[in-house]
């Protein structure tokens, strides 16, 4: 359907999603390209956070799907367009897509049932507006999934009017190095096709190779600054590949890292590593355009850090403080300001509110728990987000104050074995890794170790081979909100709370709260991949030792919850070669009382009649592995047990002028809420001596 366009508008078209569960969907929007189309159609997004209105030129890409961006939707949720415009313009209401959708292509007379993303390109494209015919019947799906993606981007550029600056073919390799080094990075472009050098817009192909070596020369500049001083850079080759040949803009094809090869996964099953690779990629095309344009650039910021909230003296207002981070490896990455987003209970965050130094307000009522995030911001746009904290006060009496303090900030690949000569591989049965807030690629645990077995089909892959029972999923890891799930509990059961990230707490002398709530739980000392000498996420690094050890001194009560609160101090996960030492198991007796008893304290997912999340799931990080705790020192006591095998669960101890409640099984991860409201409880009665 169309519409003339007029100053005011006064016409709309309205899209609804189909009844159904709520959650964050992609929403894409169709319509038809016509010399008469509005340059600006105004659509209007509906949802949970509010109404966010954004601008299409419908003149391009008329026939294909285009993305509008992510979004919190319910039932209530729609799409709005409009005719506000020019009145020699028109403006096409076609389709709208709420979601990815699944499979739709038959192949051996069904359906893949996985979601389309995780599907071929040539099974995408004739859905979004490709012709099917330049799908070669005589070649497989492999062939045509890669051959026919310069297609669609040639498509795109010369029917539907995109202006591409280039073109990026992300792949990774096959072949297998040496135990402990990495096949590294490889760049390929092509100088001709069709026996010319030019682009059809008269431009020469040696762009291409200008982008090639701008990429490549950034990832492998990051990853030998922050991950592998060795990292391998390979051949910047000018090869015939459909990927770069058929294309008709400044194109490249990035063989990141090997596949096959273990020295190179535990890097590339890293999300901390694929940030700074994907930041390292877009830096390498933003160079490479403004070489080419002849302008200046600006990197996007890092997000920020020693985040902390504080109520005002009245209480009425939250505050908020934070620092922003300066890019050592990109002096031009500085935030010039920040966007700050709202969260009210159980509610979405909203758009954000700009502000221009590290620092906000925001009024607030008893009753109600508030989440705040921030982005930073400048003439790049804008950085990821900061970790989610918290901050509420009871409607009714109140019991006390908590300071709920997020030691939790662990991304990492899985744990691996690796012997060096016959048996390599992921061990995700010891630890399987914590992702960045989901993971879409994990199918399965492996099962293959053997280096000597070969690849011999699809079927039968060899060296590295998984199950696939998770094949196209998502999967929850680490969410960075936290605070508000052990807010929300506190709130519960009567006491207020304020949240503050661990820096922030480790560098904060004015904490005048006796009560700690100490969320630990993934944490666990990992290292950076093969060749990195990087140690992160220890669980207790020596400033928070110090700073907990202040917080005892002066009679202040913690709640510990965390998976790995015992075994970081006694033994090694990941291969480290400096083992954990005295010290920190004498700070560990000290100040909570317990001991490391063994890794596997249940094979059953549950302590002492709770049940938490132990399988890969949706709604929260899995726990394969919950620490096993024994009292080690007079005044400690076993709290709760772990069913299956009788082992302690944790540690309740008393001595020195001040109590600590230690559990290992983080409090977030229990299925019921009940369940962690009762938990927390018994914790808060024991250490408030009610």
């Amino acid at each position: 359907r169309r519409a003339r366009c007029t100053r005011n508008g006064g016409a709309r078209a309205r899209w609804t999603p189909a009844p159904g569960r709520a959650g964050r969907y992609a929403v894409y929007v169709s319509y038809k390209s016509t010399p008469e189309s509005c340059a600006c159609a105004r659509y209007t997004v509906c949802h949970r956070g509010g109404k966010t209105r954004l601008s299409v030129d419908q003149r391009r890409a008329g026939g294909t799907w285009v993305f509008l961006g992510f979004f919190e939707l319910d039932d209530r949720s729609y799409v709005e367009l409009d005719n506000r415009g020019e009145s020699h313009e028109t403006v096409s209401a076609d389709a709208v897509k709420f979601g990815g959708g699944y499979g739709k292509i038959l192949r051996g007379g069904r359906l893949s049932g996985m979601p389309a993303w995780a599907e071929g390109a040539s099974c995408w494209m004739p859905w979004a507006g490709l012709d099917s015919c330049l799908r070669n019947p005589e070649k497989n799906d492999y062939f045509n999934d890669y051959a026919m993606r310069p297609e669609w981007v040639a498509l795109l550029k010369r029917e539907k009017g995109i202006p591409f600056d280039c073109s990026l073919a992300f792949h990774t390799d096959a072949g297998t190095a040496a135990a402990d080094t990495t096949v590294g990075t490889l760049a390929i472009y092509s100088l001709f096709n069709e026996q010319t050098r030019k682009f059809s817009d008269g431009s020469d192909r040696m762009a291409s190779r200008l982008l090639a070596d701008f990429v490549q020369s950034q990832i492998v500049s990051d990853v030998r600054a922050g991950y592998n001083p060795q990292w391998t850079r390979r051949e910047l080759w000018d090869r015939g590949y459909r990927e770069v040949l058929g294309n008709d803009v400044p194109a490249m094809l990035l063989e990141l890292l090997s596949h096959q090869n273990l020295a190179d996964m535990t890097c590339g099953q890293d999300p901390a590593f694929r940030f700074a690779v994907c930041r390292a990629i877009y830096k390498g095309i933003l160079k490479f355009l403004s070489a080419v344009y002849g302008c200046p650039y600006r990197v996007q910021p890092l997000p920020v850090q020693d985040f902390a909230l504080r109520f005002s003296a009245d209480s009425s207002r939250a505050l908020l403080q934070w620092t922003p981070v300066q890019d050592p490896l990109e002096p031009t990455a500085a935030p010039q300001a920040y966007l700050v987003r709202t969260r009210v209970d159980d509610g979405v965050f909203d758009e954000g509110v700009r502000v221009e130094k590290p620092c906000w307000e925001y009024p607030v009522s008893p009753g109600h728990i508030y989440a705040f995030q921030v982005s930073p911001l400048n003439d790049g746009g804008m950085g990821f987000p900061s970790e989610i904290l918290a901050i509420g006060r009871p409607g009714g009496p109140e019991k006390g104050q908590v300071l709920v303090v997020n030691n939790f900030d662990r991304v990492s690949a899985p744990a691996w074995k690796d012997d060096g000569e016959q048996i390599g591989g992921f061990a995700a049965w010891m630890d399987s890794g914590v992702p960045y807030l989901q993971e879409y690629g994990y199918i399965g645990e492996n099962y293959e170790f053997r280096r000597e077995m070969e690849w011999k089909s699809d079927d039968d892959p060899g060296f590295g081979a998984s199950h696939r029972p998770y094949a196209g999923g998502c999967y929850a890891g680490n969410s960075f909100d936290y605070p508000y799930v052990h807010g929300r509990a506190l709130m519960a059961l009567g006491y207020g709370f304020r949240s503050m990230s661990r820096n922030a707490f480790c560098a904060d002398t004015t904490c005048r709260e006796t009560l700690l709530d100490l969320i630990c739980g993934k944490q666990l000392t990992v290292c950076g991949g093969a060749g990195s000498p990087e140690e992160r996420h220890a669980v207790f690094p020596p400033a928070l030792q110090a700073a907990l050890r202040n917080w005892t001194r002066r009679g202040g009560g913690i709640f510990l919850s965390g998976c790995n609160i015992a075994t970081d101090g006694w033994i090694r996960i990941f291969p480290i070669e400096e083992k954990p030492g005295q010290q920190v198991r004498d700070f560990i007796g000290e100040t909570f009382g317990y001991r490391f008893d063994a890794a596997y304290g249940t094979a059953a997912g549950c302590l002492a009649g709770y049940a938490f999340y132990h399988e890969p799931n949706t709604a929260c990080y899995r726990i394969e592995a919950a620490d096993a705790l024994a009292s080690a020192r007079k005044g400690a006591r076993i709290w709760l047990r772990y069913p299956d095998s009788g082992k302690g669960g944790a540690v309740l101890y008393e001595a020195d002028g001040h109590r600590s409640a230690a559990i290992g099984v983080p409090l977030e991860c229990f299925r019921e809420e009940k369940d962690r409201r009762e938990i927390l409880a018994a914790a808060l009665a024991f250490l408030t001596g009610s």
